[in-house]
């Protein structure tokens, strides 16, 4: 079965495909690049406010350690001999968590932050497997000091990052190395077996942060929709607009030079006509050129009766000069009846004719008469004659006649 070509595509048609499919490709890399862009600067405010919460942490600890607690320790200097422990104001640690928990009650941010450590004092501050593998890896490399990435936790993508913490250091090993040197206000609250057998030198915390990037990644793939929304918008109006300025000044003169054409195919009645010129020194030189050609093949139809008349005539006076000629030929054929004894010849009406009358009556040849050497013998005995050479015999005179 032969198959059924199909119909191929107008110059029209591919113009406005091709058109349309690098718009919406450029279109398309400019969305997919904003997007990029607004991620790429919600990560860098997601790290900008890390690095504001961090600071602020630790612009607290600091408060907390060397203004706050000495001066209070002051006031109490017999009490803390009791063994007198409240993590209220002695406990750095502890009134950043507090801060913090009620910061995030206060705000709806899903901001995260914690100082975890490995067999932390409070559980709230355990570090969970991510956090402890970082604290393995800043006690074993004495260079590492954060590391930050995007990770995803329950589909949510968080901007992580950990910062190098507190180091044990010699005064504060009454408290982290065994529970008898320990207050025991701290050990009743905590009990002997978290925190204890620090060593000096050794990294036990790290400040983890965490800043959602969902809230900012939603707002950019809704930015990127609404230009999708407005980037379609535009092509249907660049796309009419375009079309219609096609159709005009492209496709409406083209059609125009068609249809002349196939008028022309079908009647010699359009050819001359010429097309008017339109818009665009491209479609200016073709038209300019097609009614040339229109009017040059009228003008060789118009001309061509006028020649076809004069061959016509020329070719009737040749054959009429064909037919005096051939009136004035005659030939002599078929089997022509020769008397043996006279030479007499008989015509087609039975007469018979001496035979140089009968040839010069059927062609154009002419006689002159002579009398041969062995004749001059016979018919004038005695009479001397030379044998003549190259040339004509003697005339004698035509006696010819026609004998019935």
């Amino acid at each position: 079965m032969t198959p059924v070509p199909l119909p191929k595509a107008s110059i029209s048609f591919r113009l406005f495909a091709g058109i349309l499919v690098v718009m919406v490709t450029a279109g398309t890399l400019m969305i997919y690049s904003m997007n990029r862009a607004m991620r790429k600067q919600a990560l860098m405010d997601a790290e900008e406010k890390a690095e504001i919460i961090l600071q602020e942490r630790l612009a607290t600890h600091d408060y907390i350690n060397q203004t706050l607690k000495p001066a209070v320790f002051a006031l109490t200097e017999g009490v803390q001999a009791l063994g007198y422990f409240e993590p209220v104001w002695m406990s750095s640690t502890y009134a950043i968590r507090q801060i913090h928990a009620t910061f995030s009650d206060m705000n709806s941010t899903d901001y995260y932050y914690k100082e975890c450590a490995v067999n932390a004092r409070s559980p709230e501050n355990e570090a969970d497997a991510y956090e402890s593998e970082f604290l393995r890896e800043l006690n074993l490399n004495s260079e590492l000091t954060v590391r930050s990435e995007i990770r995803k936790m329950k589909g949510v993508p968080y901007f992580v990052t950990m910062h190098r913490g507190e180091s044990m250091e010699e005064m504060c090993l009454r408290c982290h190395s065994i529970p008898a040197n320990a207050p025991g206000g701290l050990v009743s609250l905590y009990g002997p077996e978290r925190s204890f057998g620090r060593r000096v030198g050794e990294t036990v915390s790290a400040v983890s942060i965490r800043v959602p990037l969902d809230t900012a990644y939603a707002e950019a793939n809704a930015t990127s929709l609404r230009l999708s929304v407005i980037l379609v918008g535009l092509l249907g109006m660049v796309s009419l607009i375009w079309y219609a300025l096609n159709k005009r000044f492209l496709m409406d003169p083209l059609s125009k030079v068609r249809d002349s054409a196939l008028q022309i195919s079908t009647s010699d009645t359009h050819l001359g006509v010429a097309i008017k010129l339109p818009a665009g020194r491209e479609l200016q030189e073709l038209t300019e050129a097609f009614n040339r050609m229109s009017y040059r093949v009228k003008e060789h139809v118009d001309n061509l009766e006028h020649t076809v008349e004069e061959r016509t005539a020329d070719l009737q006076r040749t054959n009429q000069d064909l037919r005096d000629a051939l009136v004035r030929v005659k030939t002599l054929s078929g089997l022509l009846p020769i008397c043996a004894s006279c030479k007499k010849v008989r015509d087609d009406k039975g007469y018979w004719n001496q035979i140089e009358a009968y040839i010069r009556e059927h062609s154009d040849a002419e006689f002159s008469h002579s009398i041969c050497p062995d004749c001059v013998t016979v018919l004038y005995p005695g009479f001397d004659i030379e044998t003549p050479g190259p040339g004509p015999a003697p005339e004698v005179a035509d006696d010819t006649g026609k004998d019935r």
